[in-house]
């Protein structure tokens, strides 16, 4: 009887006791939070609506305040043949005042003297801005040039046809990582259609491919250009166009640039420093012609222009 008398008597005591609980948080507060860390998020996010541009805008007219008529007094001392997929643009990339620089891309930094746009790009910024240097600027990792390697079906017909001498040069080059590569991807015992998926940005092949593009690039535009011409014309002229290309490669892991080591200009005219760490020479592999799947081992330079 006495045990029940008690544990009434707690119960009693118990309830009468306020029951606590953890403060709630009202809810305006828990808006605010939720758009801080939304906001928060997505501040290094990329733009996505027009409106991004339009205030991206704004802040570029308070805080740059360029001279558009300073601008056009000044001559760019650099122009760029880049490549689209690059997300990060040489004034970037160089950290380079506005105006400086002019670009003219396509799909995996590709010239060829049939491009007219690119033709008439060169003859403008010569004749009209008088650039000093012409640069080529491949990035390892391009997707142009996983294109020309991997030859999907998910590319579009016109896409595969631009990439197209990339792709060829990928079946004829001799350079040693870019052998290796093509030879790693062919059937062989348990892959019989071969590797399909692209390579990753870092195999040496694909970076290696990279490079030779660049190279193929300056070579042309020293061969074929108009550029070619309007030394051939200057010099019967007696005028001077001091104008120099090379052909540098962008890591976008390391944000290092890198020399091909290829950059000529006008006929004897000696060649700025460069001071971007040049690549090695590449090393091409010799195969016998009666057994072109074996490789003898012998390698030799397969440098820059001369």
């Amino acid at each position: 009887m006495l045990s029940i008398i008690f544990l009434f008597a707690f119960m009693t005591l118990v309830s009468a006791r306020p029951l606590v609980l953890p403060a709630a948080t009202p809810l305006a507060a828990r808006s605010d939070h939720r758009t801080a860390q939304s906001t928060l998020s997505n501040s290094t996010s990329k733009l996505h609506t027009l409106n991004d541009l339009y205030l991206g805008n704004e802040k570029f007219r308070q805080t740059a305040r360029i001279q558009a008529d300073k601008l056009a007094e000044e001559s760019p001392p650099f122009m760029f043949l880049g490549c689209v997929d690059n997300r990060l643009n040489p004034s970037t990339i160089f950290n380079a005042p506005a105006g400086s620089v002019i670009s003219h891309n396509n799909i995996a930094n590709q010239y060829s003297s049939k491009d007219l746009s690119a033709e008439a790009a060169i003859a403008h910024a010569i004749e009209s801005l008088h650039v000093q240097h012409i640069i080529i600027l491949g990035h390892y990792g391009c997707k142009g040039v996983e294109t020309a390697i991997t030859n999907s079906n998910k590319a579009a017909r016109l896409v595969k046809d631009w990439v197209k001498p990339i792709s060829d040069l990928y079946a004829t080059s001799r350079r040693r990582e870019i052998v290796r590569l093509r030879d790693s991807r062919l059937p062989q015992r348990g892959k019989d259609n071969g590797v399909k998926s692209p390579p990753p940005a870092d195999d040496a092949g694909f970076r290696a491919l990279v490079e030779e593009n660049v190279k193929k690039g300056v070579k042309e535009l020293r061969k074929h250009s108009i550029l070619t011409k309007a030394y051939s014309s200057a010099s019967k002229s007696n005028e001077s166009i001091d104008v120099f290309v090379h052909g540098l490669v962008y890591d976008e892991v390391t944000g290092e640039v890198h020399d091909l080591h290829i950059s000529f200009g006008p006929p004897g005219k000696q060649i700025p420093h460069i001071p971007f760490k040049a690549i090695a020479a590449a090393k091409n592999i010799h195969r016998n012609k009666d057994r072109p799947g074996i490789s003898t081992g012998k390698t030799w330079n397969f440098g820059g222009a001369n």
